[in-house]
């Protein structure tokens, strides 16, 4: 950009020389500097090197907070490993309690038909001693 600025203005300036009008030149060469005053430093452009990049002034505030917010995520992590073990363990324990009241109600149709029939034997048992 800055060859093709320099090579247009080397034309104009030549053409300027060869044609002798001054003025039309002098013109060409005011609205080319003002064109190019628009331009008062360097634009700031990031660093192609990551190295000379983090020496800004955030840079630190930046590994700090990353830190802090990794150590945070590690704190959680863990949090969360307890609770799942703890979760795993208390559906466990529920398992067992279930496996254990559908035994106890399946059972419970032969454990009522056992204990009618001793009610009745018991109640011939009462019949035949009151007999006696």
């Amino acid at each position: 950009m800055f060859k093709e600025l320099y090579d247009n203005m080397k034309d104009d300036l030549e053409e300027v020389l060869s044609e002798g009008s001054l003025n039309q030149g002098l013109e060409k060469i005011a609205k080319l500097s003002d064109a190019d005053s628009s331009m008062i430093g360097d634009a700031w452009r990031p660093p192609g090197n990551v190295s000379l990049h983090l020496r800004s002034l955030d840079a630190q505030v930046i590994k700090e907070e990353s830190d802090l917010l990794e150590k945070q995520v590690n704190a959680i992590e863990e949090e969360n490993t307890t609770l799942m073990k703890e979760i795993a363990n208390r559906r466990t324990k529920i398992n067992v309690i279930n496996d254990s009241i559908s035994w106890c109600l399946n059972r419970s149709p032969i454990a009522i038909d056992l204990l009618e029939k001793r009610l009745e034997g018991l109640q011939k048992c009462l019949i035949l001693l009151d007999n006696k």
